[in-house]
């Protein structure tokens, strides 16, 4: 197989990945119950992990409260509401952890800047449903 051939198909490849990962971000965005379900079940998996709990045990929860959450977010509006509430607060905890060691100013500014864009993601998805 000469050089243009490889890379052509090389190139394909990896296009057809990239395409595949664009379409997966693009379906989760306009389908935002179902990270709010990663988000909120993330929280308690990793509660359990580090409590001692075996992974599948771990998993198996975290996919438990995947499924109850998306299916209480299609059906009721207030359990949509309660979701984007709390995947706002996971995410602000997450930050915050992440930047703990810095001044509270600044964590301040970045919790800030989490929430809001978790936020406009809930809304936007609610509104388009």
């Amino acid at each position: 197989m000469d050089n243009g051939k490889m890379a052509g198909a090389v190139i394909g490849i990896f296009g057809t990945l990239a395409m595949f990962a664009i379409s997966i971000v693009l379906f989760l965005l306009g389908h935002f119950y179902i990270v709010n379900g990663l988000i909120v079940g993330f929280l308690p998996f990793l509660m359990m992990i580090s409590a001692g709990y075996s992974e599948a045990v771990c998993w198996s929860v975290y996919g438990l409260i995947i499924l109850v959450s998306v299916v209480l977010q299609l059906n009721f509006k207030l359990a949509r509401i309660v979701f984007g509430i709390i995947s706002c607060g996971v995410v602000s905890l997450f930050i915050w952890d992440k930047y703990k060691e810095l001044i509270w100013q600044k964590q301040l500014i970045y919790i800030g800047i989490g929430i809001v864009a978790t936020g406009l993601l809930n809304a936007v998805g609610y509104c388009r449903e």
